[in-house]
């Protein structure tokens, strides 16, 4: 595969939302700009000649692009990027210098009509459209639940707030349930179903909701850990060589999710008699953990 084309054809698809951004005066952040790109990939389907060179996996906010990461990132060192609240939008000059020609437009005005579509949709500014995207074209259909239930409860305080135990529960059940069989996952599948056990027993005793906080941090990291999974089963031929550095990096987050739920079974065993939950993680976990869910939030 000719990668050099890749970044070719991203950068000036790149260039091209970021002018239709700036001409209809709308300003979106760069991850759901990467949406938008995969958006148009998918719409042009499988047959045509730019889908190969746009290459996607998915990851922790769904599908992401490390090339379009890297062209958005050196047109943010041109200070081509003016920044907003955590929106992007180009500078005059540079939306005259990049909206004056653009051959692949030109040479597919198709893009054009499925751009305008994309802009077109209100949800473009919400998080509707990112689970849009993941009721799609995620590679299984528990991976909406998964983050949009499991995880982002986690960390949204107005989905905790009408949280209801038993509903959460279920969906819990019906992602472990249609967890994909796959060797790499196997340690992962186990602690998945320990979290399970053992949420279950603290419903049976009326303490989910008191023991929230507990729940948290093993729920987050078995989503993020999941990731570093789906990207090596969903990813591009352009990934292919980073297959062995994403397998090595699922195995070190599998035994940190190990270690986390055996401290949240250990905390946990004493919750009854209102004993405190104070993890004591050893400093390479806590660095693991920080970098995991830490920059995940801080992006």
């Amino acid at each position: 595969m000719n990668k050099d084309k890749s970044y070719d054809v991203v950068n000036d698809l790149l260039k091209f939302v970021l002018c239709e951004l700036k001409e209809k005066n709308m300003s979106i952040s760069h991850f759901r700009i990467q949406k938008a790109i995969f958006k148009i990939k998918m719409e042009l389907g499988q047959d045509h000649p730019l889908f190969d060179y746009l290459p996607f996996y998915w990851y922790r906010h769904g599908p992401f692009s490390n090339v379009v990461s890297k062209q958005f990132r050196q047109l943010k060192n041109n200070n081509c990027i003016q920044y907003s609240a955590h929106t992007v939008f180009l500078d005059d000059e540079s939306f005259n210098e990049f909206s004056h020609e653009n051959k692949l437009i030109d040479q597919y005005p198709i893009i054009n009509r499925i751009s305008d579509r994309i802009f077109a949709d209100s949800n473009l500014f919400f998080n509707k459209f990112d689970e849009d995207i993941y009721l799609d074209y995620a590679p299984f259909h528990f991976m909406h639940p998964f983050k949009y239930v499991l995880y982002e409860t986690t960390r949204d305080d107005d989905l905790f707030s009408s949280l209801v135990p038993d509903n959460y529960l279920n969906v819990f059940y019906d992602c472990l349930s249609d967890l994909p069989y796959d060797k790499l996952l196997v340690d992962f599948s186990v602690s998945f179903s320990r979290i399970f056990s053992r949420l279950e027993l603290m419903n049976d005793e009326n303490q989910f909701l008191n023991n929230w906080r507990y729940i948290i941090k093993p729920v987050q990291l078995s989503w993020l850990t999941f990731a570093r999974w789906v990207r090596i089963y969903d990813h591009d031929a352009f990934y292919n060589g980073d297959i062995g550095s994403w397998k090595h990096e699922l195995e070190n987050h599998i035994k940190i999710l190990n270690s986390t739920v055996d401290k949240f079974e250990d905390k946990t065993d004493n919750i009854f008699d209102n004993s405190s939950y104070a993890p004591d993680y050893d400093s390479f976990e806590d660095k693991m953990m920080n970098a995991t869910i830490g920059n995940y939030l801080k992006d």
